[in-house]
């Protein structure tokens, strides 16, 4: 994590203090946020996208599924999401830039999701819904942070496996059976580019189920 921890110690600024200029809060407002921030989700996923790729019309839908959370569990989502924006600069994390390997058919994060094997944590392919071919799929990261490391090296972007939640689950706990301090600590996700697709499958689970991570 980039951060000039002294220069905050100066200016008696805070993460907390960060977060809330960010989010346009005027002190006193009882903790409501501005209704535009409520597409953080859209706005960290996909930023940056073009409408169309490779020739072919992409779908007009969200791409995913709205989750209805209580103001209180927004306030916290929110502030995990500003914080994430934070620490890494210019964040974007692109689900939309799948298409089938077989049929070319273009598939939204939510056919993603849908084409899993519920419940199979040995299952790490996804099902197009149009010719049924089992393929990995995969998301991109991308960030301004000058330590980020991609796929090819310092300032790339990170080409990820997409795991669904049952795998993402089983190879957590084997990262967690000696106890969790390895998945909170940067040095661990910036050892290998395993360790990094965890933490951000880990990170995009939470974005698109609406769960803080604060």
């Amino acid at each position: 994590m980039d951060m000039d921890w002294n220069k905050l110690k100066v200016q008696k600024r805070s993460y907390m203090d960060i977060v809330k200029e960010r989010l346009g809060a005027p002190e006193g407002n009882g903790g409501e946020h501005p209704a535009g921030l409520r597409n953080t989700f859209k706005r960290l996923v996909g930023r940056g996208q073009e409408a169309e790729k490779k020739g072919l019309e992409r779908k007009t839908s969200k791409g995913y599924t709205e989750q209805y959370v209580t103001d209180q569990v927004l306030r916290q989502i929110l502030l995990g999401e500003n914080l994430l924006e934070i620490v890494y600069p210019d964040i974007s994390i692109d689900t939309d830039n799948e298409n089938c390997p077989r049929c070319n058919m273009y598939l939204s994060d939510d056919d993603v999701v849908a084409g899993w094997s519920a419940g199979n944590s040995q299952e790490y392919k996804t099902e197009c819904p149009n010719c049924l071919t089992k393929f990995v799929p995969h998301f991109c990261v991308q960030s301004t942070l000058p330590s980020f490391v991609g796929s090819r090296g310092p300032n790339s972007p990170l080409f990820c496996e997409r795991l669904s939640p049952w795998v993402l689950k089983k190879e957590l706990r084997s990262v967690v059976s000696g106890g969790i301090d390895d998945l909170l600590s940067p040095e661990w996700r910036e050892k290998e580019s395993k360790n990094a697709v965890l933490w951000w499958n880990l990170i995009l689970s939470f974005m698109r189920y609406r769960f803080p991570f604060t």
